[in-house]
């Protein structure tokens, strides 16, 4: 019999559980791993019969600060599991790694043989866990070093209606489904015409999903909604969880802070960003903290680091390496990030607002980590080199790289040239349609407290076919 999981966290809880519930599994049969005291309140609400898994921090907090300090049997197997070191969970996780290493390490050690005993004398496990906070990369690997399946639904972006299953964290692969959906490969084929033809125009037209809200600061009911749930989280934690943030990250850090992001947006108006090099490699940067570069990315995760190699490696061919904010991450970077990009010769950091797909059509290369202008580029035949196994490593004109320093070489022997001689427009369409998108499924998974319609009962019954076809998958 398959045990569902859900690791608890700040909103996806709401459409996860009635996915399962329409997959066919009871609310009593749900294993609930819960990040913070407040999703206790939730669990009473809607699964009062579940299982619950509350995390160790008072116990991480009250251990001898020289107990603890090497990885015991329950973590190994974790980090095993989703091919992680202990090092890549302490620096991995954006608030684990402001505490003390002694409290980290008593907190992974714990937390894994908490997890263990929990997951012991189960049968196969299905898994939701997103693979960005600590306890899910632990959770995650317990379950796979079982034989179980840890995932978790993500919307594909190219095409958006749609979401397949990924696991993680050293890159993202995709669940391959077992049945053979002709609608899949229909909605493929229909996409990538779709796509070409945006690509062949010069109108602009058809910017990725939620370009114009990126575009945007915060809404006021939306800045509110951010502050209500971070003091909820404060007042039931009182900034004792070594999971989320600590009471002064809320008024220093940007990304925590709307009111902060705000004002960072002064900089962004006033900077002057660099013209476009007339030779150039893009480097799109990625959204910091957060689990594609951190977790998933692996060595990738300092980014100012990569550009750096990378600059220093393309200034004898007279190339320059152009670096573009992100859109989701626009006015949450302090200005004093900039520095060190500014400082280098051979770094342009160019508008934020350009476009990227114009932008990676006439770079000599693109770079990214994790980045879906990886797919973008791959799928246009462009050269790409990704600093992760992605599933579009497989197209012709990407290259996996594992750490930033192979750089070095892939531009000293002009690989990239290689690359875009590699380009084949059937290999491309088949690889989309037959390995790609029929691995998926309609519908749509974002967080449902910024997108409600995600909980509309169709979707939520779509999300529900895939948990149960993931799940039969297990026997």
């Amino acid at each position: 019999m398959v045990t569902p999981l859900v690791h608890l966290g700040l909103g996806f809880d709401d459409l996860l559980v009635p996915a399962l519930v329409e997959a066919g599994f009871e609310t009593g049969e749900l294993l609930l791993v819960a990040r913070t005291d407040a999703n206790l309140a939730w669990v009473r609400r809607h699964a009062p019969r579940a299982t619950v898994v509350r995390l160790p921090y008072a116990e991480a907090r009250r251990a001898n600060v020289v107990s603890g300090l090497a990885p015991h049997a329950a973590l190994r197997r974790a980090c095993a599991g989703v091919g992680l070191d202990v090092l890549d969970l302490l620096v991995s996780e954006r608030a684990l790694r402001r505490n003390r290493v002694d409290t980290a390490m008593n907190f992974l050690n714990l937390a894994a043989e908490r997890l263990d005993e929990a997951l012991a004398d189960r049968g196969p496990v299905l898994a939701l866990t997103e693979f960005t906070v600590t306890s899910e990369l632990l959770t995650a690997g317990l379950v796979s070093a079982r034989g179980g399946l840890a995932t978790w639904p993500r919307g594909l972006r190219l095409p958006a209606d749609r979401f397949a299953l990924f696991g993680a964290p050293r890159g993202i692969t995709m669940w391959h489904r077992e049945r053979d959906d002709e609608q899949a490969r229909d909605a493929g084929r229909d996409y990538l015409g779709r796509w070409r033809e945006a690509q062949r125009r010069a109108d602009g037209a058809e910017r990725p999903p939620g370009y114009e809200h990126n575009l945007k600061v915060e809404s006021g009911s939306e800045v509110w909604r951010l502050a209500t749930d971070r003091l909820r989280e404060l007042a039931v934690d009182r900034g004792r969880n070594l999971q989320l943030p600590r009471p002064t990250d809320y008024a220093r850090l940007p990304w925590l802070n709307p009111v902060k992001a705000r004002l960072n947006l002064r900089e962004y108006r006033e900077r002057r960003w660099d013209d476009l090099p007339p030779r150039y490699v893009f480097l799109p940067l990625h959204v910091q903290p957060e689990s594609s570069a951190d977790v998933m990315g692996g060595d990738w995760r300092d980014q100012a680091y990569t550009a750096r190699v990378l600059a220093d490696a393309l200034a004898p061919l007279d190339i320059t390496v152009a670096v573009k904010e992100h859109a989701n991450f626009m006015w949450r970077r302090d200005p004093d990030y900039w520095p060190p990009f500014d400082a280098h010769p051979n770094i342009a950091t160019i508008d934020p607002h350009a476009d990227s797909r114009a932008l990676m059509r006439d770079a000599v290369l693109t770079v990214t980590a994790t980045g879906t202008v990886g797919l973008e580029a791959g799928l246009a035949g462009l050269p790409v080199v990704t600093g992760a196994r992605m599933p579009w490593s497989a197209l012709p004109t990407v290259a996996h790289l594992e750490r930033p320093d192979d750089l070095v070489g892939f531009v000293g022997e002009r690989a990239w040239e290689g690359l875009a001689a590699a380009a084949d427009p059937a290999v491309v369409d088949r690889w989309f349609v037959d390995e790609y998108v029929r691995h998926s499924w309609p519908g749509v998974v974002i967080d449902p407290p910024r997108a409600p319609h995600v909980l509309e009962p169709d979707n939520v019954r779509q999300v529900g076919r895939a948990f149960a076809e993931a799940a039969a998958s297990l026997g």
